[in-house]
C-alpha cells in the first residue's frame, strides 16, 4: 500500500509518499520512504493564483505516485486565525484533487501525529523529526537546498503518512487478537422433563 502525507499550507506544502512493506508497520518497521519534498507558492502572487498551484501539483503528485490513500493533518484551531484560514483554503483545493482522482482521503488531529510518532501527544517538532529519521532511516535527511524551516513541513508530511500506516496495522493487530482470544461458544444441552407418572396424576385430581 502506497500513502501519501501531506502538511498543507499556503506558502509551503509539505509532502511525504511511503509505502507499506509488510504488517510490523505497527512499530514504525515495515516502512518504506518513496519520495518527500515541498510545493512551494510565490508570495507576490494573488491568492486564488497560489491555490491553483498547489492543486495543479497535488494532481501531478497522486497522478506520480498513484497513492491508495491521501492524508493530512486536520486543521486545528489558534490565536492567529488568518493562518487557520489559509490553511483551510489549502485543504480545500487538495481534496478536491483527491476527489477528482478518485483518491481515499483519511486526516488525523495534530496530538493523534505526535502520538503515534514519538510516544507523546505534546512533543515538538523536533522531537518528531527525529523521531521520523530514527524510524525511516538515512534517507530521510535536511536537503541543504532545502530552509530548516520548511524541512520541517516535509518531515510533518511524512510523519503524518506513517501516522495511518501505524493506525492500520494497530488494527490489524487487534483484530488479529481478538479472534485468537475469542472463547469457543459451547454448546447449551436441552435438559429431558420428566412426564409425571399416572401414580402422581391421581393424586392432583384427589
Amino acid at each position: 500500500m502506497i500513502i501519501l502525507g501531506i502538511d498543507p499550507g499556503t506558502a509551503t506544502t509539505g509532502f511525504g509518499c511511503i509505502r507499506i512493506t509488510d504488517t510490523s508497520a505497527v512499530t514504525g518497521k515495515g516502512l518504506e520512504v518513496i519520495e518527500w519534498g515541498l510545493i512551494e507558492t510565490d508570495k507576490e502572487l494573488l491568492k486564488e493564483e497560489r491555490l491553483e498551484i498547489i492543486f495543479e501539483k497535488i494532481l501531478v503528485l497522486i497522478q506520480k505516485f498513484k497513492p491508495d490513500v491521501f492524508v493530512f493533518e486536520k486543521v486545528f484551531f489558534s490565536n492567529n486565525a488568518k493562518t487557520v484560514i489559509a490553511v483551510g483554503q489549502a485543504q480545500g483545493v487538495m481534496l478536491l484533487a483527491a476527489r477528482k482522482l478518485n483518491i481515499f482521503v483519511a486526516e488525523y488531529a495534530p496530538g493523534t501525529i505526535k502520538k503515534m510518532i514519538t510516544g507523546s501527544g505534546r512533543a515538538n517538532k523536533k522531537e518528531v523529526q527525529e523521531h521520523v529519521r530514527r524510524i525511516l532511516g538515512d534517507k530521510v535527511k535536511s536537503d541543504q537546498r532545502i530552509k530548516k524551516t520548511h524541512f520541517d513541513n516535509a518531515a510533518d508530511a511524512l510523519a503524518i503518512a506513517m501516522t495511518h500506516a501505524m493506525k492500520m496495522a494497530e488494527s490489524v493487530m487487534d483484530s488479529v487478537n481478538s479472534v485468537k482470544s475469542a472463547k469457543p461458544v459451547k454448546s447449551v444441552k436441552t435438559a429431558k422433563l420428566s412426564t409425571p407418572s399416572r401414580q402422581s396424576k391421581l393424586k392432583a385430581h384427589v
